[in-house]
């Protein structure tokens, strides 16, 4: 009998962490819930692709040959994701090691070609046929709702990140003035700004704030409490899950239309401000980039009326 594996299995159960769910639990506990921007991103793959496949899998038989879930998601059409599951298997099954729960990393001969490859840099954005098409089909596709409807309305007038819109409160709108006020915590680049709201979007946000129903959020969770195993539970988030502007998005009736993400609508944006001859730190502003020159460093003004004169066009 091994004695230091039976004293590892020992340690294991004395820290309730008898399998690869219970190791993902406690690595996100302590590494990614309260430092991670977005930590349901993380908490989003380990659930739908890395428990369903190797959860219940006691740690310490983890083997390189399990981690063909990889080879699954990328079958999926999804091999971004498939590098996303690398990354966290790798860095999962490597805390364990530095405790000594396990004596080697399964994960750690495995590189980003046997995942879904290098990425490149996404170039789609929808032209004026395109969102003609969008439109359409949003307005006639009974199932897609107004609300989903008005989200991507927003995503494109106010060139913004759809985490920065579903996740968004009330408290940060000030619809009289027309400026949204967005606070460092709230954006990717930990920069503060002040969205200005045009007159058509204000009509957009005060449609809204009917639908909320005096939640604290645009888009509060639709159902507040879930059944599992027949128990009430509460969602995750108090606002939308981040997955359901994409779910929604698969429902039209787009067959004519190159595949699009959502993430392509701030892409889109920016494209048509272009066309429509928006200066180019104008443009860059609105989608709070920073200008990575010395231009950058120097050039602190905010472009505030420039923008919501760029936005309302």
């Amino acid at each position: 009998m091994d004695i230091s594996a039976a004293k590892r299995q020992e340690k294991l159960k004395a820290i309730d962490m008898h399998n690869v769910e219970g190791l993902a639990k406690i690595w996100y506990e302590r590494h990614i819930a309260d430092k991670y921007k977005h930590p349901e991103v993380v908490e989003r793959v380990i659930r739908r692709h890395i428990k369903p496949a190797i959860g219940k899998l006691p740690v310490e038989e983890v083997r390189p040959v399990h981690i063909d879930v990889l080879t699954k998601i990328v079958a999926s059409g999804a091999p971004t994701v498939a590098n996303d599951a690398l990354r966290y298997m790798f860095r999962t099954f490597h805390f364990a090691v530095k405790r000594k729960w396990i004596d080697s990393n399964p994960v750690y001969g495995f590189e980003i070609s046997d995942a879904g490859g290098t990425e490149q840099s996404r170039v789609r954005w929808l032209n004026r046929q395109e969102l003609a098409a969008l439109a359409k089909a949003m307005r006639e596709t009974p199932n897609f709702g107004r609300l989903n409807e008005l989200a991507v309305w927003l995503l494109l007038a106010l060139c913004i990140r759809k985490m920065e819109l579903l996740s968004s409160k009330w408290s940060e709108f000030d619809l009289d003035k027309g400026v949204w006020l967005l606070r460092p915590s709230r954006t990717k680049m930990k920069s503060a700004i002040d969205i200005p709201l045009a007159p058509s979007v204000v009509e957009w946000l005060k449609e809204l704030k009917v639908f909320a129903c005096g939640s604290n959020h645009l888009f509060p969770a639709r159902r507040p409490i879930h059944m599992k195993a027949g128990v009430p539970r509460k969602n995750r988030f108090e606002h939308v899950s981040p997955d359901t502007l994409n779910v929604a998005l698969k429902r039209l009736p787009l067959d004519d239309i190159e595949h699009f993400t959502v993430h392509d609508m701030r892409r889109t944006a920016r494209t048509h401000m272009g066309a429509l001859g928006v200066d180019r730190f104008v443009a860059e502003r609105a989608l709070n980039h920073k200008v990575r020159d010395v231009e950058g460093v120097y050039n602190q003004y905010d472009y505030f009326e420039e923008r919501n004169l760029a936005l309302s066009r």
